[in-house]
């Protein structure tokens, strides 16, 4: 076993060894392995430094239209709005504008027959309503 340890490091030292091992465009394992610095050391260091606010500077030349995971996501809200037919569209009183009326989870088309159900419909009912959609309309 060897009992080398690794030098005692300020941090202001540390601060900009992360600083350079970021702007180089190498990843920090690959930099740290051609400085001779262990990759946990570097990111314990990383780790402190962050507890102390400092600003760690991001990896340069790592992203690429394909890696989108190198770079922050940002999350937008995107409003979907329903194609409603004008019967779908129910006045509230002037509480609201408009809502829209889905009591209805089940929707059978069939056959010229537009038949809506919420979900609580009786399983034998939903059965029965099946098979006669199956039979030939006179």
């Amino acid at each position: 076993m060897s009992d080398k340890r690794a030098p005692r490091r300020s941090m202001e030292e540390w601060m900009e060894l992360v600083t350079e091992c970021r702007q180089s465009g190498l990843t920090d394992a690959a930099w740290c392995h051609e400085h001779g610095i262990s990759p946990s050391c570097f990111y314990n260091a990383v780790i402190r430094l962050r507890k102390r606010a400092c600003q760690i500077p991001e990896p340069v030349g790592k992203a690429t239209t394909l890696d989108l995971t190198s770079r922050k996501q940002d999350v937008v809200q995107i409003a979907i709005e329903p194609e409603l037919s004008p019967s779908e569209m129910i006045p509230d009183n002037g509480t609201t504008s408009m809502y829209l009326n889905n009591s209805h989870t089940i929707e059978i088309e069939a056959k010229g027959l537009l038949i809506r159900m919420n979900n609580t419909v009786q399983p034998m009912l939903l059965k029965i309503l099946m098979e006669a959609l199956k039979e030939p309309v006179c």
